[in-house]
């Protein structure tokens, strides 16, 4: 079962003082919007939230998303009886909430989620703005894909999960092979739409839990959570082909691209820039190699 509805219409008529002074009338509303100015982190606000209305709602799992945003995660189990919500605030959809359990909600259950989702809307969308910020400042403008601040981030994180749970981690480290040459002859414009092209193929070759960014110039890193390293040397073939295979129309140039790819696996004791130079040096094997090939990063 699943109910659709919007929430946001009486809350987009108040200030955000009055919003604070209506919450005030109830205490546990009043605690609830204390605790969600807490934070901008939209997974711990949101976090937060279904905390506090599971005091009164109860219920075994919660999602969210936003698709403008590309935001879109889901907490707990999943149960049989699902209740969505349509968040808006003055006119600006937020995206939507959802709740589950196995039993049926009352409608004073949903009355008083719909309460509470009110209290909800102005964090939510200060959240969002900061994630969106937060995207534009980790993001390469002529890929779409994650800027080298981001990927140091990710790789840092990623890293320190591999080594508390004892899971594979490996990155691809790949490049354009010939782009100066590419610039030199065609211009810096194609060359910007041979970058954009060599990232959409990565994107469509990989899965949802890998991570693309632009390293620099004409480089890219993938980051490989929970992958051991013959998985990303296949991965990292996949790749190849596919680049390979796939003829460029770029300013009326029917170009064929191909790349260079360095696969490493993180050693025990390594750092994010120990994997990253080991993977380096495998990219410069490739080159070596004649381009246009996949090799390993040494381990010892």
């Amino acid at each position: 079962m699943k109910n659709n509805k919007k929430a946001g219409s009486p809350a987009a008529l108040l200030s955000q003082e009055d919003w604070k002074k209506n919450a005030a009338g109830d205490s546990s509303s009043y605690e609830m919007v204390l605790a969600l100015q807490t934070t901008l982190d939209l997974e711990q606000l949101l976090g937060l939230f279904s905390t506090h209305l599971g005091a009164f709602v109860a219920h075994s799992g919660f999602g969210f998303s936003n698709k403008k945003l590309g935001v879109e995660f889901s907490v707990g189990k999943k149960g049989r009886h699902v209740c969505s919500y349509n968040l808006e605030l003055e006119g600006e959809s937020l995206g939507e909430w959802q709740m589950s359990r196995d039993r049926r909600f009352t409608e004073p259950e949903l009355a008083r989620t719909e309460a509470m989702l009110c209290r909800l809307l102005y964090p939510l969308r200060n959240g969002l703005k900061y994630r969106e910020a937060l995207s534009h400042a980790h993001t390469d403008p002529l890929t779409q894909t994650g800027n080298r601040a981001a990927l140091f981030d990710s790789l840092q994180r990623e890293l320190e999960l591999a080594y508390r749970y004892g899971t594979p981690l490996s990155v691809i480290l790949l490049d354009v092979d010939h782009f100066k040459s590419i610039n030199d002859r065609f211009g810096h414009r194609t060359g910007d739409a041979v970058l954009r092209s060599v990232a959409r193929s990565i994107k469509d070759s990989v899965r949802g839990s890998d991570i693309l960014f632009r390293y620099g110039g004409e480089e890219f890193v993938i980051v490989l959570a929970n992958t051991a390293k013959d998985g990303a040397v296949q991965l990292a073939e996949r790749i190849r082909r596919t680049v390979e295979s796939t003829v460029c129309d770029i300013c009326g140039l029917n170009l064929r691209i191909t790349l260079s790819l360095g696969v490493a696996t993180l050693l025990p004791g390594e750092t994010h820039l120990d994997l990253l130079h080991r993977v380096d040096q495998a990219m410069y094997l490739a080159k070596r190699g004649g381009r246009n090939r996949v090799a390993d990063a040494i381990e010892a």
